[in-house]
């Protein structure tokens, strides 16, 4: 039996919203097979995406990096990507670590299709053998927060770093760096934005970024030195990086 089952309907007076919904939890083994979904609908010009987590026990860093990897692309063409029925463990963690600030969150898929469209959702129209004519379900988080309707758009930050220069964005993004060791953390941060000091720290033993034993208290000053310490700073710098 598989560890993750992934569907997609549609939603919209022209099926212009693509609703994913997966079965069963995210992590390494299964997060391709999410990525593979999403990366199907961009192909199809589908920017307008709901994730429909209800059905997901567990996400790892590997399944919100997949959430996140996407994002740029989405938005410059005018889409999203957000979120709905989090079970209240993956809301934990989506609080936890800020995803708060990169992705939208919704109680329930109607409301993720009143923010696309401004009105009430019409028929869904599944891909698969299952036609689901409406979602009417509850939310089920309701009583653990207020919605989570978060208005950024992960826009270009203000105060990330002064001295960016327009002319490469290479350039500018490693500009943060003051040292060899930083610009190899900067390269782990563009692949693997959601990793924590210790995560860095093991990926810096890596050959791509260097094969270096650092440890994490080092990672920590370099992040510190860099002003890339807090996690949404390095969603933006990798949000920049994917640009």
């Amino acid at each position: 039996m598989p560890d993750i089952q992934v569907d997609v309907s549609y939603a919209g007076e022209n099926n212009e919203i693509a609703i994913i919904s997966a079965r069963g939890f995210i992590d390494t083994t299964t997060a391709p097979e999410l990525e593979k979904k999403l990366e199907e609908q961009l192909a199809l010009n589908k920017y307008k995406i709901i994730v429909d987590l209800e059905n997901i026990d567990y996400v790892s860093s590997a399944g919100w990096g997949v959430f996140v990897s996407e994002i740029r692309e989405i938005r410059e063409n005018n889409g999203d990507l957000v979120l709905v029925n989090m079970s209240p463990d993956v809301y934990d963690v989506y609080e936890l670590m800020e995803f708060s600030s990169i992705l939208k969150a919704f109680d329930s898929v109607e409301d993720a299709i009143s923010h696309f469209t401004g009105k009430q959702p019409v028929e869904v129209k599944s891909t698969s053998s299952r036609v689901q004519a409406s979602y009417s379900k509850p939310a089920t988080i309701q009583d653990k927060r207020n919605r989570v309707e978060t208005t950024s758009q992960t826009t270009a930050p203000s105060d990330v770093h002064k001295k960016e220069e327009p002319g490469s964005r290479e350039s500018g993004i490693y500009s943060y760096a003051n040292s060899e060791l930083g610009r190899m953390i900067i390269n782990v941060i563009l692949d693997n934005p959601y990793y924590e000091v210790k995560e860095i720290a093991r990926a810096l033993k890596l050959p791509r970024y260097g094969g270096q034993k650092v440890s994490p208290r080092a990672v920590k000053q370099e992040l510190k030195q860099m002003g890339l310490f807090d996690r949404q700073k390095r969603f933006e710098i990798a949000l920049k990086g994917r640009g």
